[in-house]
């Protein structure tokens, strides 16, 4: 098959997967940095902390972390992320319905 009979989406699975594992990876990164200064934690134990969140809810770790900071967000805290924010924030974690997406909870906090 040359080049000119490949279909034109051929690439566009790789294209799209890229910067959506990247938001995703980032996401858990700033969620990890809250994490370290809330709770005044190592990188390693916030990571820890977050896996649990994400295990406990039986998700993956990058959708913990996005529910964390949504939560984060929508906590009207004026004194900023307290330790009591982020522990509101980390309960609110919830299984999400429907089928997950591959790379379950398991390594993806570190």
């Amino acid at each position: 098959m040359s080049h000119v009979d490949q279909p034109q989406n051929a690439g566009d699975r790789s294209d799209a997967t890229v910067p959506r594992a990247v938001v995703g990876q980032a996401m858990i990164e700033r969620a990890k940095s809250v994490v370290v200064v809330a709770q005044r934690v190592g990188e390693d134990e916030a990571a820890q902390i977050l896996l649990a969140a994400a295990c406990k809810a039986d998700i993956p770790v990058r959708m913990a972390a996005d529910q964390v900071m949504a939560a984060l967000q929508a906590d009207e805290c004026r004194d900023g992320i307290t330790h009591e924010t982020l522990m509101r924030a980390l309960a609110a974690v919830r299984p999400v319905p429907g089928p997950q997406p591959t790379g379950h909870p398991t390594g993806t906090a570190a």
